[in-house]
């Protein structure tokens, strides 16, 4: 047991699950790649885009209208699937209590035989590692969970779905069209809600056993001026950001085998090298910036990386930097181009070399972005946060540390603001001086997924982290 002082005593709770050992992987390739289009700057563009994976792996279900049911196979032994929404015709907002975005969820999901496997309209359970799946509910503090116009709903995501007993049932399983606009139609105190949303949707289905190990390949858009992409690929710093992030991904059974790098048009690297990040930009325009990047992603089976010189928002906390944001969570596996198909990562330091060692250290450059870059890349590949910074919301996986505010703060006042300030100013943040320990309680900070990089991160995953990111189609599709 491991205790911990807290605002009520020493709570003891078993220690941490250990981290696991990893992967024996070579060293990934650094190439040049092609430069996206177009060529000059297209405006505004809601783009519907295909799998970059063969035609016989992808089943396309077509366009349907939210209130349609759609099946798609399952064959015997699969260890997960996603289901991606591209939006073809559908409102951006509705109003309930101030504007809220409209997000495809895909619901209710049944197995073959009829049993109810998710359904959005549920209210998720205290715990949320015993729930098979979990949507990218707001509530769990992950507002862009699902972007405008482009969503994945990934199998598996929780502790309960990673460890389903019987395996994931094979066979025809059904799903509801859905978005949230189509829910506040029926929703009293909503308005602006809409039926007539329609839907290209398709499936991608991972095949068992889970990978071991699995192999990812990475995508680096040099929307800066910092390095282009002839240079990059021998520059000694991006190679120290290449071997950083593969050692993160080793470490959690998954070897990377590319890191391709791409120019982007003169137009595109004056538009969008510095990028604004604040709500408005990420959950209720899909016009801004912050989507439309994404959309220059060229086709690939990879993960988008957007290295950017600023990202801007308002209200950040004295002293921090908001340092990468994904696109969404999960991204849709294989459908690069979308406005939710990437993450922009802050590559200020990239080529700076000073305070770089054999080990991480968090003040060396290279070693700083490689851990945005990998955070990043889990979340897209479905890893959320194991603890919000309020500390009041957590993941669904069992072996990943909480850091529960009202128990983990000392200071009566500190204490009081968890979870909302009664005297009207910011709730308390848990930061690595309180998430530190090494029990399941008060823990978290040293997990490359904790919700703040600090000195305490030490880069890794736990393991059913890396079980999630294993089973995405991105990795384990054939």
């Amino acid at each position: 047991m491991a205790c911990t002082g807290t605002s009520v005593g020493s709570v003891c709770l078993s220690v941490a699950a250990g981290i696991p050992t990893g992967a024996s992987c070579s060293a990934a390739q650094l190439v040049v790649g092609t430069t996206p289009g177009p060529a000059s700057d297209p405006g505004c563009r809601m783009v519907q885009v295909s799998s970059s994976l063969p035609a016989g792996e992808v089943q396309s279900l077509g366009l349907a209208q939210v209130g349609t049911t759609l099946t798609f196979e399952v064959p015997a032994g699969s260890i997960g699937f996603s289901i991606i929404s591209q939006a073809v015709s559908a409102q951006p907002t509705f109003d309930y209590g101030g504007a809220v975005q409209n997000l495809a969820v895909p619901s209710p999901l049944n197995t073959p035989s009829g049993a109810l496997f998710f359904t959005d309209f549920a209210t998720p359970p205290d715990d949320l590692t015993t729930t098979l799946l979990v949507s990218g509910l707001p509530s769990q503090g992950n507002a862009a969970a699902y972007a405008i116009f482009s969503a994945a709903l990934n199998f598996p995501n929780s502790s309960a779905g990673l460890f389903l007993d019987g395996g994931l049932p094979s066979g025809t399983w059904s799903f509801g069209v859905n978005d949230y606009a189509a829910e506040c139609a029926v929703t009293p105190g909503c308005s602006g809600g809409s039926t007539m949303d329609t839907y290209e949707t398709s499936v991608v289905v991972s095949p068992g056993p889970l990978p071991s190990p699995g192999t990812l390949a990475v995508d680096v858009y040099l929307v800066t001026t910092i390095v282009d992409a002839g240079v990059a690929v021998s520059d000694s710093a991006i190679r120290q950001f290449a071997a950083r992030f593969s050692e993160f991904y080793a470490q959690a059974g998954i070897c990377i085998s590319t890191f391709t790098f791409h120019d982007v048009p003169a137009w595109a690297r004056a538009k969008y090298d510095s990028v604004a990040v604040d709500y408005t930009d990420i959950t209720l325009d899909p016009c801004s910036d912050y989507h439309q990047l994404f959309t220059l992603a060229e086709p690939n089976r990879t993960i988008p990386l957007f290295f950017v010189d600023d990202l801007t928002a308002a209200n950040v906390p004295p002293g921090d930097v908001i340092l990468g944001v994904d696109g969404a969570i999960p991204g849709p596996p294989t459908f690069n181009g979308t406005v939710a198909g990437g993450a922009v990562v802050l590559a200020t330091d990239l080529t700076s070399l000073a305070d770089c060692s054999a080990t991480f250290d968090v003040d060396c450059g290279p070693d700083r972005v490689a851990a945005i870059g990998a955070h990043e890349s889990g979340h897209f590949l479905g890893l959320f946060h194991p603890t919000e910074s309020e500390g009041t919301f957590f993941d669904p996986l069992i072996d990943t540390p909480a850091c529960v505010c009202s128990l983990c703060e000392t200071s009566p006042a500190a204490i009081a603001a968890c979870g909302g300030n009664p005297d009207g100013g910011e709730p308390t943040i848990v930061d690595n001086h309180v998430c530190d320990g090494l029990s399941q309680q008060c823990g978290g900070a040293p997990y490359l997924m904790f919700w703040l990089l600090t000195g305490s991160t030490k880069g890794v995953f736990s393991a059913e982290e890396s079980r999630v990111m294993r089973a995405n189609p991105l990795i384990a599709a054939p």
